[in-house]
């Protein structure tokens, strides 16, 4: 009996993080098959819950900090207009990434401690996305987020 969590070697987990990454779902899932031997329904769904780590690694912070402003603001597609504008996603790719942000099951940042990149968020004047980033981060709420970003120097 097959595992329902397939084990890919870090060169072929890499690979299908590159091409989700680019929007290129299908290439993906059909790598996944090939590697793992899984159905088309557990590859997908594999595949599925990967895009968070390869988004994460794709979009500056800058950008999703902004996406999540405009989430917060409740203009889901202008958060997607402005990440096929940045990016170059398609726009399934773009609302798959907004969809993502709006279910938490994005980071904001693949690496780096999270006080270095509040600083980077102050220093460009982009308290917004410091809080979220903290918020999405910490689960802290927003008034605490906001506190803790304002306490660093």
């Amino acid at each position: 009996m097959k595992s329902s969590v397939p084990y890919l070697l870090p060169e072929g987990r890499e690979e299908v993080l590159e091409l989700i990454g680019k929007g290129r779902y299908i290439p993906a899932i059909k790598l996944v098959r090939e590697i793992t031997g899984l159905g088309l329904k557990e590859a997908k769904d594999y595949v599925d819950g990967l895009k968070g780590e390869a988004y994460a690694r794709v979009v500056p912070p800058g950008a999703q900090g902004r996406a999540r402003a405009l989430i917060a603001e409740g203009r889901p597609k202008a958060a997607v207009k402005l990440i096929r504008t940045e990016l170059g996603l398609d726009s399934r790719a773009a609302k798959d990434y907004v969809k993502s942000l709006q279910g938490g099951r994005l980071t904001v940042a693949p690496a780096g401690m999270l006080s270095d990149r509040v600083r980077a968020f102050k220093q460009a004047g982009d308290h917004e996305s410091a809080i979220a980033a903290v918020c999405a981060e910490t689960g802290m709420g927003r008034d605490e987020a906001w506190r803790f970003v304002e306490a660093i120097r």
